[in-house]
């Protein structure tokens, strides 16, 4: 009997990580060779970075802390076959402010901007296209958003 439980035991995990492991190659999809798109050196990686799999036609919302002080890179480092047309915006999570959407900018995967007050800020991703039909397997490619930072330069006396 105890040799039955450890067996079950053992099953129910392998199971549970089963569908993890469908992820795993988009877990450090930002950390890509390639990825940073920072217009000068010095920026460093940012922890709040993220990745995930993304399927046509999805949105998603990754909320972020950006400090006072520092300057911030945003790369958007995505696999070909979600396109390049992938919508980005930047909004304040308290007020719902629209403070970037690069659809104002050719649907550019990258901005630089300055903090002067610490936010909590969301960045919402739009892939374009129709989603998956019901009982249709979704085709899924890999998204990272990589933010990196650095101290803002003092300017003058």
């Amino acid at each position: 009997m105890k040799k039955l439980s450890i067996y079950l035991m053992l099953t129910a995990m392998i199971g549970i990580n089963l569908p993890l492991t469908s992820q795993a190659p988009c877990v450090t999809f930002h950390r890509s060779e390639g990825c940073s798109q920072a217009s000068e050196g010095g920026f460093i990686y940012n922890s709040q970075s993220k990745s995930g799999l993304f399927a046509k036609g999805t949105t998603s919302k990754l909320k972020a802390i950006f400090y006072s002080g520092f300057d911030y890179s945003l790369s958007l480092c995505a696999d070909k076959s979600l396109g390049d047309q992938i919508g980005m915006v930047l909004s304040d999570a308290k007020t719902g402010e629209v403070l970037y959407d690069n659809a104002t900018d050719n649907k550019s995967g990258h901005m630089e901007f300055s903090c002067e007050t610490t936010r909590n800020m969301f960045i919402t991703i739009t892939i374009p296209g129709s989603g998956p039909t019901k009982g249709k397997t979704a085709d899924a490619a890999c998204l990272g958003i990589l933010i990196e930072q650095k101290v803002t330069p003092k300017v003058g006396f």
